[in-house]
């Protein structure tokens, strides 16, 4: 760029001078106008801590668990973020605290999260027009939330629970559907346990053929006799238990596994009931301090928004110059700058240009 050209452009803006300043006064006093108008404004904050979460739940391999930890916190902290500024405590609060003359979508208005970088914390702060107000707020806006993200993040573990509770109660009638099979069939049958029966089945058997060895020895043939008829009588009762053994096991089987199925399921109710407990008692999630009244009002607006208002002002008020100049090349406000304050003839780089071509 030559010389010529930036001592043209400086001409412009110092042509110009009173567009910008106009702009940048007119920004700078409405900001400002703003926050001295605005009523004091008292801001509460409390201050969370995202730890890592129980060590049963980190992985095997401590390199990939640093990472999944971390990115897990960054997670959480996000999500918190979100769920406290779009979710349903605010509305809940306002309910909580009727005293309080300040609607749902205000509160959430009047909140702010603040995550700061390479940390765990979350800033949940609260602003209203009282201190005592502004930390009572906060406070229970962070226990309603963290209750609420807490239950939202148990939810699917309480649908499992659910579901196995009701699972639990189909296979508890299976179960006594079972066992009262079994027990009829015992009752029928006269037979506690099979195995049982058939030894002692045996062991008789056995001790009748020893009797009516013994009494046939002795010369007892009608005493043999009677023996070998009680014999033959316990064999055939014998014969008929062993047949029972097949519809003996299948019940038995059956009974054995529903009452597996149902101890499996009141284990699995059991962990669910941990786990979701786990979850809603939040132990990632702590608060390390409280949000207490704060002693001085906050800017309504900051100073670093002033400064950021001014440099854009500024800016955008030398394109402006740089705009109107070329509008007056062109003629759009013709004898425009002989009413303007030094608004001396001049041109601009290419104005020259401009005018041989339109020619």
């Amino acid at each position: 760029m030559e010389t010529r050209e930036i001592a043209d452009y400086f001409r412009i803006i110092r042509k110009w001078w009173w567009v910008i300043a106009l702009l940048v006064g007119a920004t700078v006093g409405t900001m400002l106008a703003i926050a001295l108008l605005s009523k004091e404004q008292y801001q509460a904050t409390v201050t969370l801590q995202v730890s890592a979460p129980a060590p049963q739940e980190v992985p095997l391999y401590s390199q990939f668990g640093r990472e999944a930890l971390r990115d897990e916190i960054e997670q959480t902290r996000s999500s918190l973020n979100e769920f406290l500024l779009e979710g349903d405590a605010p509305y809940q609060v306002v309910e909580v605290l009727p005293e309080i003359s300040m609607g749902g979508s205000e509160l959430r208005a009047r909140t702010t999260v603040d995550l700061p970088e390479t940390s765990q914390l979350v800033l949940v702060g609260v602003r209203a027009s009282d201190p005592e107000t502004a930390a009572l707020l906060a406070n229970t806006l962070v226990e309603a939330g963290l209750e609420q993200y807490g239950q939202l993040l148990a939810r699917p573990t309480a649908n499992t629970r659910q579901f196995i509770e009701r699972e639990l109660e189909v296979a508890l009638e299976d179960l006594r559907a079972a066992e009262a099979e079994f027990a009829q069939f015992q009752i029928n049958n006269q037979i506690g346990d099979l195995s049982k029966a058939v030894n002692a089945q045996y062991e008789l058997i056995r001790a009748l053929q020893l009797q009516g060895d013994l009494a046939r020895a002795e010369g007892g043939i009608a005493r043999a006799q009677a023996i070998e008829e009680i014999v033959l009588r316990r064999e055939a009762e014998l014969q008929n238990i062993i047949a029972l053994s097949s519809q003996y096991t299948e019940l038995v089987d059956r009974a054995d596994r529903a009452r597996d199925a149902y101890n499996f399921l009141i284990d699995r109710r059991s962990e669910a009931r941990i786990k979701e407990n786990q979850i809603l008692d939040l132990g990632s999630i702590q608060i390390i301090t409280p949000a207490r009244p704060p002693r001085r009002p906050v800017n309504a607006i900051e100073g670093k928004l002033v400064v950021l208002g001014a440099v854009a002002s500024i800016l955008m008020g030398v394109l402006l110059a740089f705009l109107l100049e070329y509008l007056q090349i062109l003629g759009v406000f013709r004898g425009f700058n002989r009413r303007l304050p030094g608004s001396e003839a001049m041109t601009v780089p290419g104005q020259a240009d401009l005018v041989t071509g339109s020619r």
